[in-house]
Parts: structure tokens; C-alpha cells; sequence
């Protein structure tokens, strides 16, 4: 990411509030002073933010910008987190992460529920706290969230590959985070390849040389594990799951389900579920 990393902006937090089992907004519309986070530990609901829109579900976080209208409805009762924060640098400088908004903006999902859930159980330990001390514990977990993402999103993979024969391109771990970090919207490929300045043959046929998959398969393979643990943990219909992980529709969802699962989601559900 030309000498930027997302780990080198600190999240601290100004406000913290926890709902249970919430099943109404207040308001259909809002628009928040500082950067706020509603992070979902059971339930769902729908959203519009910026041109994004979609359903968020657990593990899944949404990040609105200051002075950006959010629209929400809770579709199934919805338990989370309000996280209002400033950034910071690591030497403790305010900042505004402008230049590189698109990380830090909309939906974000966490593959890592086991660390993920962790840190929201040590998060309502910490409600019993006076405001001070609530706040700078919650900060901590809340960094460690913001650390796993930066992990998941191929921060640090430039290390790691130094030591493999072919270590992947900076241009190319880019175009990787970035799919990870859009998969769950209505996402174009060619985009992404034009953002960095390469032919959509050409995108393909380099990322294929670095990962070993093209990029739409490396982007299904991310939405079916999504779809694989709405279908498992929540009860939303095809349709809200479809919608939720950036298909068109929950008639196409089943057909690349299908196709890839050799199973239908109907039957997956009920094959696996507990």
C-alpha cells in the first residue's frame, strides 16, 4: 500500500454504548461528529451508507465517516456495540486517514469469530467500569479488532512471503485487501483493476500468477464462507442473505451455491445445522 500501513493508525475511543436484543432504531436516518462503528454480535440489520448498502450480520463491523448520512433497519432483534473514535498515529498524533478511505469506510467482515467474540466478551466486562476506565479498556479490545483486520486484509503478508519463491506483488496484496474489503458489496472486478492501473486480462492473469486463483474465484470463495455461516447461525432467507453478501438476488445466490457446494444452501442449512 506504498509505505502505508492500516495498523499505523490507532483507534481510540471517545464513547461506547452496548444494545441487547434492540429491535428498532430510533431514527431511519442519522449522521454522526466523529467516526462511529456499530459492530453486531447477534442479529441483523439492513443498511445504506454512502453509495454501500446491505445487510450487516455478526462478524461484520460498519464504519461510518463523520458528517455521512446512515440509514439502518434491524431486520432480526439486534445485539452490538456503538463505538464512537478519533484515529491517532502510533506516535500518538491525531489524524484523519483521508487518503486512504476506502479502508476505513462501510462494511468490514472478520473471519476470525473465535478472537472476534473474545473481545467482545472482555468489551461487556468492562460495562461494570466507571466511564474513564470502560473507556480505556474498551479502547484496547477495540484496537486488537482493528489489528485482526489489518491481518486479514494481507497486512504483513509482505514479510511473511519474503521467505517463498514467488512472493506475491505489493500491486497484487492491494488488489487482494481490497477484495476482501469490498466482497460484500456489489463489487466490479474491472474496477479494482482499473484502480490499479491494469487491464482486466491483465489483472486476472497477474493475480492468478501470485494467488493461484483468479480473482473472481478468490471473491466467491470469500462469500461462500459468509454464506456458509449466515445459513448455519442466523435464520435470514436467501434473499437477506444474498443481499448481504453482495449478490444480486437469492436465486443466483443458489445457483453459484450450488455450483461450488455441489448442495443447495436449503439443504446445507438443514444438513448442518445443530
Amino acid at each position: 500500500m506504498d509505505g502505508f500501513l492500516l495498523s499505523d493508525c490507532v483507534p481510540r475511543l471517545i464513547y461506547s454504548m452496548y444494545w441487547e436484543r434492540k429491535d428498532k432504531f430510533l431514527f431511519y436516518e442519522d449522521t454522526y461528529k466523529e467516526w462511529t462503528i456499530f459492530a453486531v454480535e447477534s442479529g441483523s440489520f439492513y443498511y445504506e451508507l454512502g453509495g454501500d448498502k446491505g445487510i450487516a450480520t455478526f462478524g461484520d463491523l460498519l464504519i461510518c465517516p463523520p458528517k455521512t448520512p446512515f440509514r439502518r433497519v434491524i431486520v432480526e432483534p439486534l445485539t452490538f456495540f456503538v463505538l464512537r473514535l478519533r484515529w491517532f498515529t502510533r506516535e500518538g498524533s491525531r489524524m484523519e486517514p483521508a487518503e486512504h478511505r476506502e479502508f476505513f469506510t462501510g462494511k468490514i467482515n472478520l473471519q476470525n469469530t473465535s478472537r472476534l467474540l473474545a473481545n467482545y466478551k472482555m468489551m461487556k466486562q468492562s460495562e461494570t467500569f466507571d466511564t474513564e476506565r470502560r473507556l480505556h479498556r474498551i479502547s484496547h479490545y477495540v484496537q486488537d479488532i482493528w489489528l485482526l483486520y489489518c491481518g486479514e486484509s494481507g497486512e504483513g503478508a509482505e514479510s511473511e512471503d519474503r521467505i517463498m519463491p514467488n512472493k506475491p506483488e505489493p500491486i497484487m496484496l492491494k488488489a487482494s485487501s481490497l477484495i476482501q474489503k469490498h466482497a460484500f458489496q456489489t463489487i466490479d472486478l474491472k474496477q479494482i483493476a482499473a484502480m490499479l492501473g491494469l487491464s482486466p486480462a491483465r489483472f486476472t492473469q497477474k493475480f492468478k500468477a501470485d494467488f493461484g486463483i483468479t480473482p473472481i474465484q478468490h471473491l466467491t470463495s470469500i462469500r461462500l464462507e459468509k454464506a456458509k455461516r449466515l445459513l448455519l447461525e442466523t435464520t435470514l432467507t436467501l434473499e437477506q442473505i444474498s443481499e448481504s453478501i453482495g449478490y444480486q438476488n437469492g436465486y443466483y445466490l443458489n445457483r453459484i451455491f450450488r455450483k461450488h457446494m455441489n448442495v443447495t444452501p436449503a439443504t446445507y442449512r438443514k444438513t448442518h445445522s445443530v
